[in-house]
């Protein structure tokens, strides 16, 4: 299979030496605003630069690579990220708008423009972009995600840079599991240009009937990492566990691993004492239970590294 470098050079500095992904994502916005709200009833962007601060300089040595947001220190936070932790950046902006004909569909924006060309020129590694994706919406809905994907994914692919895709499913008919497999068969279409997905815990009852295989029919045989959605540590290690033995190359976590520092919002000590700590055993769970997961370079789309073609792009 043909790869460019950028691509290439991308998996490779996002991964472990073996091609697996214990990556650690800190882009959370809305969310980590509202869990600082309920600690002391206000929110300051300085606290989220703060935490976030906290996070990298106490866990980032101990992950492949970090997903962080270009809102709230960046790029002041990178000096925080060791040289040997690769580093992704948020494309969208926190959260979804909606349009007044559809208020139950949801639709994803970026931050910034030219974003693939500000992370390639920052010296980062890739590039992620959130989806919200629900067979339910309207077409017109359905259309803006579509365009949103496949224009980034052209921008990427200018920049040699790698893409990688989460999708949220809501409003799903069926089970969730069927939900997530079919938003997947319809992005990892060549055309959006999707070199990894981000992708929701697989739990329902239809995993004592699936197959890894069946999942990489639904990515077209690209390689897939778990989120962790926000659950505890200890819970989303026994869903990780399971994921990979389902094909997952290891995971992009958040939450899970540092949820609990916010409370520690205003003192800067106490947060950097748990991340060191909980934090680090937290993810120290979390890695055990990524063991079996498959490197990247082994999923069906490559076929093993050595046949992994690097070229210059067209």
């Amino acid at each position: 299979m043909k790869i460019t470098p950028g691509k290439y050079r991308g998996f490779v500095k996002i991964s472990n030496e073996i091609g697996q992904f214990q990556m650690l994502a800190l882009d959370q916005r809305n969310s980590v605003e509202k869990m600082v709200k309920d600690v002391k009833g206000s929110v300051d962007p300085e606290d989220l630069v703060r935490i976030k601060r906290s996070i990298l300089k106490n866990l980032s040595d101990k992950v492949t690579a970090v997903l962080i947001d270009g809102e709230y220190g960046f790029p002041q936070n990178l000096k925080y990220v060791p040289k040997n932790s690769g580093i992704i950046l948020s494309a969208e902006k926190s959260g979804y708008f909606t349009d007044p004909s559809h208020l139950n569909d949801r639709l994803s924006s970026l931050y910034c423009d030219g974003v693939a060309e500000l992370a390639k020129d920052a010296g980062l590694d890739a590039v992620k972009l959130l989806v919200y994706w629900s067979e339910n919406s309207s077409e017109s809905t359905k259309l803006h995600q579509m365009k949103l994907v496949e224009e980034l994914g052209k921008e990427c692919e200018k920049e040699d840079i790698l893409y990688i895709l989460e999708i949220l499913t809501y409003n799903v008919s069926g089970t969730r599991t069927d939900a997530i497999l079919k938003a997947l068969e319809i992005f990892s279409e060549e055309r959006y240009g999707v070199d990894l997905f981000k992708v929701e815990p697989i739990v329902t009852d239809a995993n004592f009937n699936l197959r890894p295989a069946d999942i990489y029919k639904s990515t077209k045989g690209k390689p897939w990492v778990v989120l962790s959605e926000g659950m505890d540590a200890e819970k989303f290690s026994e869903i990780l566990d399971l994921n990979c033995r389902l094909g997952a190359s290891g995971f992009l976590a958040g939450r899970a691993i540092w949820k609990r520092v916010v409370s520690g919002v205003d003192d800067t000590e106490k947060m950097d004492l748990h991340l060191k700590h909980t934090g680090t055993y937290n993810l120290n769970l979390i890695k055990h239970s990524s063991e079996n997961a498959v490197p990247f370079f082994n999923v069906p789309y490559f076929g093993g590294i050595e046949n992994m073609e690097i070229i210059w792009g067209e």
